[in-house]
Protein backbone atom coordinates (compact mmCIF):
# COMPACT_ATOMS: atom_id res chain seq x y z
CA UNK A 1 0.00 0.00 0.00
CA UNK A 2 2.73 2.47 0.60
CA UNK A 3 4.34 1.66 -2.59
CA UNK A 4 1.03 1.98 -4.56
CA UNK A 5 0.81 5.95 -2.91
CA UNK A 6 4.62 6.94 -2.70
CA UNK A 7 4.47 6.64 0.77
CA UNK A 8 7.34 5.56 3.29
CA UNK A 9 6.80 2.84 5.57
CA UNK A 10 8.27 3.13 9.07
CA UNK A 11 8.21 0.59 11.40
CA UNK A 12 8.31 1.04 15.38
CA UNK A 13 9.88 -2.73 16.61
CA UNK A 14 10.30 -1.37 20.11
CA UNK A 15 8.43 -4.30 21.59
CA UNK A 16 9.65 -6.58 18.88
CA UNK A 17 13.21 -5.96 17.81
CA UNK A 18 15.12 -9.44 19.25
CA UNK A 19 12.29 -11.35 19.89
CA UNK A 20 10.94 -11.74 16.05
CA UNK A 21 12.77 -12.26 13.06
CA UNK A 22 12.88 -9.09 11.02
CA UNK A 23 14.32 -9.08 7.06
CA UNK A 24 13.64 -5.12 6.06
CA UNK A 25 14.41 -6.28 2.43
CA UNK A 26 11.29 -9.13 2.43
CA UNK A 27 9.06 -6.30 4.64
CA UNK A 28 9.74 -3.37 2.32
CA UNK A 29 10.66 -1.59 5.13
CA UNK A 30 12.32 1.76 4.49
CA UNK A 31 12.73 2.72 8.26
CA UNK A 32 12.76 0.84 11.51
CA UNK A 33 13.51 1.97 15.30
CA UNK A 34 14.55 -0.23 18.40
CA UNK A 35 15.66 0.49 21.81
CA UNK A 36 18.60 -1.42 23.15
CA UNK A 37 16.39 -2.28 26.73
CA UNK A 38 13.70 -3.98 25.72
CA UNK A 39 16.39 -6.88 24.65
CA UNK A 40 18.26 -6.36 27.21
CA UNK A 41 20.82 -3.73 26.35
CA UNK A 42 21.77 -0.76 27.92
CA UNK A 43 19.41 2.19 29.34
CA UNK A 44 19.42 5.29 26.59
CA UNK A 45 20.32 3.80 23.64
CA UNK A 46 18.57 2.80 20.31
CA UNK A 47 18.81 2.77 16.70
CA UNK A 48 17.53 3.96 13.42
CA UNK A 49 17.37 1.65 10.42
CA UNK A 50 17.23 3.78 7.36
CA UNK A 51 17.07 2.59 3.65
CA UNK A 52 19.91 4.12 1.82
CA UNK A 53 18.11 5.90 -0.71
CA UNK A 54 15.89 7.76 2.18
CA UNK A 55 17.22 11.05 2.92
CA UNK A 56 15.96 12.60 5.92
CA UNK A 57 16.99 16.34 7.53
CA UNK A 58 19.09 16.33 10.53
CA UNK A 59 16.89 16.90 13.80
CA UNK A 60 19.97 18.26 15.18
CA UNK A 61 22.24 20.48 13.27
CA UNK A 62 26.25 20.66 14.15
CA UNK A 63 28.91 18.28 13.71
CA UNK A 64 29.24 15.97 11.26
CA UNK A 65 28.63 13.01 13.50
CA UNK A 66 25.92 9.71 12.28
CA UNK A 67 26.55 10.57 8.78
CA UNK A 68 25.69 14.48 9.18
CA UNK A 69 22.14 13.13 10.31
CA UNK A 70 22.83 13.73 14.28
CA UNK A 71 24.94 15.98 15.55
CA UNK A 72 26.72 15.48 19.20
CA UNK A 73 29.50 12.82 20.25
CA UNK A 74 27.98 9.20 20.30
CA UNK A 75 27.04 7.01 23.09
CA UNK A 76 29.95 4.36 21.98
CA UNK A 77 29.70 2.18 25.18
CA UNK A 78 25.87 2.19 24.81
CA UNK A 79 26.08 1.68 20.96
CA UNK A 80 28.43 -1.81 20.97
CA UNK A 81 26.15 -2.83 24.42
CA UNK A 82 23.26 -2.27 22.44
CA UNK A 83 25.38 -4.54 19.12
CA UNK A 84 26.18 -7.23 22.10
CA UNK A 85 22.74 -7.62 23.07
CA UNK A 86 21.03 -7.85 19.95
CA UNK A 87 23.40 -10.57 18.66
CA UNK A 88 23.14 -12.22 21.70
CA UNK A 89 19.66 -12.45 21.18
CA UNK A 90 19.20 -13.29 17.72
CA UNK A 91 21.58 -16.23 18.60
CA UNK A 92 19.23 -17.67 21.02
CA UNK A 93 15.83 -16.54 19.45
CA UNK A 94 13.81 -19.63 19.61
CA UNK A 95 14.94 -21.35 22.69
CA UNK A 96 14.27 -17.59 24.89
CA UNK A 97 10.94 -17.63 23.26
CA UNK A 98 10.17 -21.19 23.83
CA UNK A 99 11.22 -20.53 27.40
CA UNK A 100 9.12 -16.96 27.88
CA UNK A 101 6.16 -18.54 26.35
CA UNK A 102 5.71 -21.64 28.74
CA UNK A 103 6.33 -18.94 31.66
CA UNK A 104 3.41 -16.51 30.23
CA UNK A 105 1.24 -19.58 29.29
CA UNK A 106 2.13 -21.15 32.94
CA UNK A 107 0.74 -17.51 34.48
CA UNK A 108 -1.89 -17.52 32.64
CA UNK A 109 -3.13 -20.83 33.49
CA UNK A 110 -2.22 -19.94 37.57
CA UNK A 111 -4.25 -17.02 37.46
CA UNK A 112 -7.69 -18.98 35.58
CA UNK A 113 -7.27 -21.57 38.43
CA UNK A 114 -7.14 -18.76 41.26
CA UNK A 115 -9.53 -15.86 39.64
CA UNK A 116 -12.78 -17.08 38.62
CA UNK A 117 -13.89 -13.54 37.41
CA UNK A 118 -10.13 -13.41 35.66
CA UNK A 119 -10.75 -11.18 32.23
CA UNK A 120 -7.49 -10.99 29.66
CA UNK A 121 -7.01 -7.30 27.53
CA UNK A 122 -6.32 -8.73 23.73
CA UNK A 123 -5.24 -11.91 22.36
CA UNK A 124 -3.41 -14.33 24.75
CA UNK A 125 -2.95 -17.16 21.96
CA UNK A 126 -0.15 -17.31 19.70
CA UNK A 127 -1.07 -14.00 17.61
CA UNK A 128 -0.11 -11.83 21.26
CA UNK A 129 3.65 -11.05 22.34
CA UNK A 130 4.97 -13.53 23.85
CA UNK A 131 6.56 -11.11 26.23
CA UNK A 132 3.49 -9.11 27.33
CA UNK A 133 -0.02 -9.88 28.98
CA UNK A 134 -2.63 -7.28 30.20
CA UNK A 135 -4.64 -8.94 32.70
CA UNK A 136 -8.00 -7.51 33.78
CA UNK A 137 -9.14 -7.94 37.41
CA UNK A 138 -12.47 -7.82 38.90
CA UNK A 139 -13.24 -5.25 41.46
CA UNK A 140 -12.73 -5.14 44.74
CA UNK A 141 -12.35 -2.63 47.95
CA UNK A 142 -8.93 -3.21 47.45
CA UNK A 143 -8.68 -2.56 43.81
CA UNK A 144 -7.33 1.24 43.44
CA UNK A 145 -4.28 0.45 45.18
CA UNK A 146 -3.55 -2.47 43.58
CA UNK A 147 -0.22 -0.95 41.68
CA UNK A 148 0.98 0.27 45.23
CA UNK A 149 0.47 -2.99 46.85
CA UNK A 150 2.44 -5.31 44.32
CA UNK A 151 4.83 -2.21 43.82
CA UNK A 152 5.78 -2.74 47.95
CA UNK A 153 6.15 -6.48 47.56
CA UNK A 154 8.30 -5.76 44.97
CA UNK A 155 6.98 -6.71 41.98
CA UNK A 156 7.17 -4.59 38.90
CA UNK A 157 4.54 -4.29 36.89
CA UNK A 158 1.98 -1.40 35.16
CA UNK A 159 -1.40 0.21 34.42
CA UNK A 160 -0.28 1.28 31.24
CA UNK A 161 2.05 1.11 28.97
CA UNK A 162 5.82 1.34 29.58
CA UNK A 163 5.47 4.47 27.85
CA UNK A 164 3.15 5.90 30.44
CA UNK A 165 3.59 3.63 33.49
CA UNK A 166 3.58 7.01 35.73
CA UNK A 167 0.48 8.31 34.38
CA UNK A 168 -2.53 8.12 36.80
CA UNK A 169 -5.06 7.63 33.59
CA UNK A 170 -5.68 4.61 32.55
CA UNK A 171 -4.94 3.42 28.91
CA UNK A 172 -6.50 4.91 26.48
CA UNK A 173 -6.35 1.75 24.46
CA UNK A 174 -7.51 0.02 27.17
CA UNK A 175 -10.90 2.67 27.36
CA UNK A 176 -11.61 2.06 24.05
CA UNK A 177 -11.84 -1.75 24.18
CA UNK A 178 -15.21 -0.75 26.49
CA UNK A 179 -14.29 -3.02 29.25
CA UNK A 180 -15.97 -2.29 32.54
CA UNK A 181 -15.27 0.89 33.84
CA UNK A 182 -14.97 -0.76 37.29
CA UNK A 183 -12.50 -3.30 36.53
CA UNK A 184 -8.40 -3.20 36.92
CA UNK A 185 -6.28 -3.70 34.09
CA UNK A 186 -2.14 -4.51 34.91
CA UNK A 187 0.24 -5.42 32.51
CA UNK A 188 2.98 -7.89 33.17
CA UNK A 189 6.10 -8.82 31.40
CA UNK A 190 8.43 -11.63 31.05
CA UNK A 191 11.76 -12.18 30.11
CA UNK A 192 14.01 -14.98 29.85
CA UNK A 193 15.69 -13.94 33.34
CA UNK A 194 12.44 -14.75 35.02
CA UNK A 195 11.50 -17.83 36.95
CA UNK A 196 8.23 -20.12 37.44
CA UNK A 197 8.85 -19.33 41.53
CA UNK A 198 8.17 -15.58 40.99
CA UNK A 199 4.94 -16.27 38.93
CA UNK A 200 4.09 -18.43 42.15
CA UNK A 201 5.17 -15.28 43.98
CA UNK A 202 3.04 -12.70 42.53
CA UNK A 203 0.07 -15.54 42.23
CA UNK A 204 0.42 -15.92 45.97
CA UNK A 205 0.41 -11.50 46.49
CA UNK A 206 -2.34 -11.42 44.63
CA UNK A 207 -4.26 -13.97 46.09
CA UNK A 208 -3.62 -12.12 49.41
CA UNK A 209 -5.22 -9.30 47.72
CA UNK A 210 -8.37 -10.31 46.19
CA UNK A 211 -9.14 -13.72 48.54
CA UNK A 212 -7.39 -12.42 51.75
Amino acid sequence: MCKQYHALFHSDTVQTFAHFPIDVQKMNIDFLSGAAHKFHGPKGIGFLYMRKQNKVQPFIHGGGQERGFRAGTENVYGIVGMAAAAKKAYANLEIDRAYILELKNYFITKLKENFPDIDFNGNIDERSLFTVLNVSFPPNDKSALLLFMLDMDGICCSGGSACGSGASAGSHVINALHKDENRVSIRFSFSKHNTKEEVDYVIEKLRKIFVG
